[in-house]
Parts: structure tokens; sequence; C-alpha cells
């Protein structure tokens, strides 16, 4: 399956998720093979940060491709697509959750009657 791909920087942030996926290594697992910290990888998959040369090279090593192959668009495998499909998919859910938590922090502190708060929480989530 072959993607589309607006910029070199989507397809590089792409390939060294897909990699990651293909060697199913979590971001932290490359982190520590790539002796680089598992925030900045994250940063890396978001778009945040840029990796330099020695930087991709480290990250490719330990994925186990050669750094130029993070810059090719080749075919790739369906299965893994549809991993990091839903990989997003339960990073938004993940979110919401964290979103509708943080609501009933706040509904909880500034309301002394908690029960009718934690009810009305409980009724949004479902």
């Amino acid at each position: 399956m072959k993607l589309k791909f607006d910029n070199l920087k989507d397809l590089l942030i792409f390939n060294i998720k897909y990699y990651r996926y293909v060697n199913n290594y979590s971001q932290e697992k490359l982190a520590e093979l790539s002796k680089l910290s598992p925030r900045y990888i994250t940063d890396v998959e978001r778009g945040l940060h840029c990796p330099t040369i020695p930087k991709l090279e480290m990250i490719a090593k330990s994925l186990y491709v050669e750094p130029y192959k993070l810059f090719m668009n080749d075919e790739r495998d369906k299965s893994i697509i549809k991993k990091i499909e839903r990989g997003r998919q339960y990073n938004q859910q993940s979110e919401m959750i964290s979103k509708k938590i943080s609501f009933f922090i706040s509904l909880y502190t500034l309301n002394q009657n908690h029960s009718q708060h934690i009810y009305l929480y409980m009724k949004i989530l479902h």
C-alpha cells in the first residue's frame, strides 16, 4: 500500500512510526535503543521536532533500517498501517477521557455537593 504525503517531514514522521510498529517497539523502547529521551521520540512523531542527521542515524539503526529508508515512500504492509490507525484512535479516546476527568475534577473542587457531580460525570461518560 502506497500513501500520499504533503511534504518530506510528514513522510519522515510516518516512516519512523511505521518502522517502530514493524519492530513492535513502544516509543520508550525506541528511545532506549537510540539513546534518546522518550519525550524526544514522542515530539518527533508529533512533528514538534525534526531530528538532526546524527539523531536520524541513531533512530534508523535502532529500527534496523538504513537512514535513507526513512525518506522513501515505499509500499507498506496494510496490517501495520491498521495498527498505527488503531493507536491513533486509542490516543484520541485517551485524550477525550482525560478532558472528561479534568472537567470532573473542576466540578468536584468548585462545589460542596460532590455526590451530584459524581452522578453527572458518570452520566456524561456513558
